[in-house]
């Protein structure tokens, strides 16, 4: 809230855009986990991905039962997890990391709230052997039109654990970033 009434409604998910005036809330009693879920997420569900999932994925795959729908996010999803909302979990990527398990990072360079910055941060606090040669790495350009001389993304990869800093996205990356979110997916299954 302080940001949107010191910004003049700059949306904390992507900076390059604007939310509705602050007027439009009333208190900061409104202002609730499920209001930045209102104005910030929810528009997501109405997308052609939605519809095909919730329609012809539906009927073909038989299964789904019918009080269950799909979408991109879920209000009582984004509700319950509330209480994990800005919990570290350095220890567990740790964990991850020393079981061999492959850990993938992305970031959109737009997002205020959870900032690029802020993500190398965290990653320096980890106990992971193979960090320090992570930490010596510089960031590589990644390209999603491989015709084009116009940097999408950089990355730092070291072992089981990639690092990629999505440019010209917020938080939603794959909204923002379509086609440089299906090739870091691509890159990630090592379909490229």
């Amino acid at each position: 809230m302080v940001v949107e009434q010191n910004t003049d409604g700059v949306n904390f998910y992507n900076v390059l855009t604007k939310s509705a005036p602050m007027s439009a809330v009333k208190s900061s009693l409104e202002f609730t986990q499920i209001h930045l879920y209102q104005r910030h997420v929810r528009h997501l569900q109405q997308d052609a991905l939605s519809q095909l999932m919730n329609g012809p994925i539906r009927k073909k795959l038989k299964i789904i039962p019918e009080d269950c729908s799909w979408g991109g996010q879920s209000a009582s999803v984004f509700q319950n997890m509330e209480g994990d909302f800005m919990k570290p979990v350095i220890s567990i990527v740790d964990e991850l990391l020393e079981a061999g398990v492959n850990v993938t990072i992305y970031n959109g360079q737009l997002d205020l709230i959870v900032d690029t910055i802020g993500q190398e941060a965290w990653v320096r606090k980890l106990k992971w052997t193979g960090l320090p040669e992570f930490s010596q790495l510089k960031w590589k350009a990644v390209y999603s039109d491989p015709k084009s001389s116009e940097t999408s993304a950089f990355i730092k990869s070291y072992k089981n654990l990639a690092f990629y800093w999505i440019l010209r996205a917020g938080h939603m990356v794959p909204s923002d970033q379509g086609d440089m979110a299906l090739k870091m997916m691509r890159m990630v299954t090592q379909q490229e």
